[in-house]
């Protein structure tokens, strides 16, 4: 559909959810929204969650929106992490089918999967710490699927990551299931699971296919008070989430793992801060 200015683009839509077109061109965008209902159903979710955004992190009501914040500047931050990992890919594709063999495989291949994997943990890292900031201070909408209906979440979920998922048991440690939601990320949709125990405080179970071989140790991470475990398995990757101290985090994270690994296997735990290997 075409409007007076010019056809509407993604950059329109971006900057009509923070609020930066002037209003003769908001005007003409909403003509373009209310006529292709599935871009508005596209539109409709990335304002709500920057709304949610907006919340966790403490922005004022009718005021500017925060650049960090803005969805213009969210997605291009995705956009450059995708082109790192595609640089990566290919340099790999190149030494794999490019004839590069011997001795430059052997050195450089390691540190391509290395560069890979720390990229994808930074990413998963980020988006699992800011998607729990922002949906567990949620009082109505905390989760899209309520754990009244957990075989659809579950198979739901699994059926769009294309995993196996669980929602894992973690009532041994008071934490009850509150159900879930489906979210974007770079390299496709990514899951999560929502808990909460007696005292309020709430969970994040965060899941992502991961193109990464093998398996990881777990990497931990505390920014402004939220601390994440992190970790892949099976081609999927792990961020456990929550506004609490590293060792309730730790065991949460150790159940996890145990009820999704097949021979249920301690995982490899990094020493705390300050603790010998």
């Amino acid at each position: 559909m075409r409007v007076t200015g010019g056809p509407v683009e993604e950059d329109d839509l971006q900057a009509r959810i923070d609020g930066r077109l002037p209003p003769e061109r908001a005007e003409m965008v909403d003509m373009y929204l209310a006529a292709h209902p599935e871009e508005r159903e596209r539109w409709s979710q990335y304002a709500e969650q920057r709304e949610a955004l907006r919340a966790a992190f403490g922005a004022q009501p009718g005021g500017p929106i925060p650049t960090r914040l803005q969805v213009s500047h969210l997605l291009a931050r995705r956009r450059r992490r995708h082109r790192q990992l595609a640089r990566i890919a290919a340099a790999v594709a190149l030494l794999i089918f490019g004839g590069v063999g011997g001795w430059t495989a052997r050195d450089v291949l390691p540190s391509l999967t290395s560069s890979a994997s720390a990229i994808l943990a930074s990413a998963v890292f980020d988006d699992a710490i800011a998607a729990h900031r922002t949906f567990s201070v949620e009082t109505r909408h905390p989760v899209e699927v309520g754990a009244n209906e957990e075989a659809h979440l579950v198979q739901w979920l699994s059926k769009r990551l294309g995993h196996r998922l669980i929602a894992p048991d973690l009532t041994t440690l008071g934490f009850q299931l509150m159900g879930g939601r489906l979210l974007p990320a770079d390299s496709g949709p990514a899951a999560l699971f929502m808990y909460e125990n007696g005292k309020g405080t709430r969970l994040t179970c965060y899941y992502l296919s991961a193109n990464v071989g093998g398996e990881t140790e777990f990497k931990y991470r505390d920014q402004n008070g939220t601390s994440a475990f992190y970790w892949v398995e099976d081609g999927l990757a792990y961020a456990i989430a929550a506004n609490t101290d590293r060792d309730l985090l730790l065991k949460v994270a150790e159940i996890i793992y145990q009820q999704n690994s097949p021979d249920g296997a301690r995982a490899k735990i990094p020493p705390a801060p300050g603790k010998p290997s």
